[in-house]
This record gives structure tokens, C-alpha cells and sequence, in this order.
């Protein structure tokens, strides 16, 4: 697996009458195999720079780069299609789609055939601890907790080396942010991926690798 790299970004949202450095001068190498937590207050930068690293965006100013390459010299939907999963604070499930086929839609566009895709996203659901009942249903119909287990299914299923959380435990009670916490120290530790999670949650921060503080944005501590 590969590093992911920030070296030296800087992002500045340009509106029309003003603009703002949301992102200053961030540098910071993140490795498989750990759970990496970054802290910070509402608009100290953190949301900007997942998204940088989701490579939804490119910096207005240094890189970002992966295997090597910076995120404004690739394909960006395949660089998120092929290595990048993100998991979402409101979980962006498809209310369409049943728990199972929301678990197996990253394999369904790799034309896993349907079978085969359907088995593995059984698989992944039931590490999360849904039970097969609850894959047969739609993801309105069961608890904010159970939402982001399947939203961490989905993860799962993708194979990405890079899995992005942006506050994934901030609808949850107690014991559902444990279980989350557990599975994201998991995804890191047992199966060697790179888990980046934004949160203002102290509970996740103790069990991270590395915590990464910011402020005003730009990296004022790390531990």
C-alpha cells in the first residue's frame, strides 16, 4: 500500500466579494495500517482538508499525491473510485436501495456480478453486527447507529486503501460510538488501511494512532 501525502497545501475559497485561506501550509504524511484522528474547532480547517485528500478538490497551493502522484495530475473519480472511500456524518445510504445492496454498490459498478458482490456485502455487513433481517430492509427504517455500520459496510466492500470518516460518530450515542470507533481501529490495524477520521469526539481521538490538531487552518499540534 502507499502513502498519502500533503505537502505544503493551502486552500482558499474565492467568493465574489471576499476570499478565504480556509487551508494554510499543511503538511503531513499519513501511512497505512494507522488510525489517524484530527481535532479541531468548526472552521479550523479539517472538513477542507478531507476534502482535499478525497481529492474532491486540488489545492489552490502545494499537493496532495498518492503512489506518487499529485491529485491535479489524475484522474480524480478514479483516484476516489479505486482508493478512496468516505464515510459520511448524515451516512449518504441510497433510501432506494435495501441495507444489502447499499453494503454491495461499490462492487455493482465494478461489475462484481451480482452473486458474488451480494455475498461479500453479507460478509462485510455482519462484522458490523446487522443481521440478515436487517439487510432485507431500507436504511430509513433502522437506528442512526445501524446507518453507519452499513455506511462502514459499504467502506468495506470497496477494498480502498484510504478511508476517509468526517465526524462518523456524531449522531450516535455511547455504546454505537464505541462500536465505530472499534471497526474504524480495526479497518486500520487488521486489514493495514490508512483511517483518517475528522471528529470533535475525544472518545475517538484516545484510540487513534496519531491525533492531528488544528486551528485557524493550519496544524498547530500532533501527538
Amino acid at each position: 500500500m502507499n502513502d498519502l501525502i500533503a505537502d505544503n497545501i493551502t486552500y482558499i475559497y474565492k467568493g465574489k466579494y471576499q476570499s478565504v485561506k480556509a487551508l494554510k501550509e499543511f503538511s503531513f504524511r499519513f501511512i497505512p495500517g494507522k488510525f489517524y484522528a484530527i481535532l479541531g474547532a468548526s472552521g479550523s480547517g479539517k472538513t477542507t482538508l478531507l476534502s482535499l485528500l478525497a481529492g474532491l478538490d486540488v489545492p489552490t497551493e502545494g499537493i496532495v499525491s498518492f503512489d506518487g502522484l499529485s491529485t491535479k495530475d489524475i484522474d480524480r473519480d478514479e483516484y476516489r473510485m479505486e482508493h478512496v472511500s468516505v464515510i459520511y456524518q448524515n451516512y449518504n445510504l441510497f433510501a432506494h436501495l435495501t441495507v444489502m445492496e447499499n453494503a454491495a454498490y461499490p462492487l455493482y459498478i465494478h461489475n462484481v456480478p451480482k452473486k458474488e458482490a451480494d455475498a461479500i456485502a453479507v460478509s462485510n455487513l455482519k462484522k458490523v453486527g446487522i443481521t440478515e433481517e436487517q439487510m432485507k430492509r431500507f436504511p430509513k427504517t433502522l437506528s442512526g447507529g445501524e446507518q453507519q455500520r452499513i455506511a462502514i459496510a459499504r467502506a468495506l466492500a470497496s477494498g480502498s486503501e484510504i478511508i476517509l470518516a468526517d465526524e462518523p460518530t456524531g449522531n450516535l450515542d455511547t455504546k454505537n460510538t464505541e462500536n465505530v470507533i472499534k471497526i474504524l481501529h480495526s479497518l486500520a490495524k487488521d486489514d493495514g488501511r490508512c483511517v483518517i477520521v475528522v471528529t470533535h469526539d475525544l472518545d475517538v481521538a484516545q484510540e487513534a494512532d496519531v491525533v492531528l490538531k488544528m486551528s485557524d487552518g493550519k496544524l498547530v499540534d500532533q501527538r
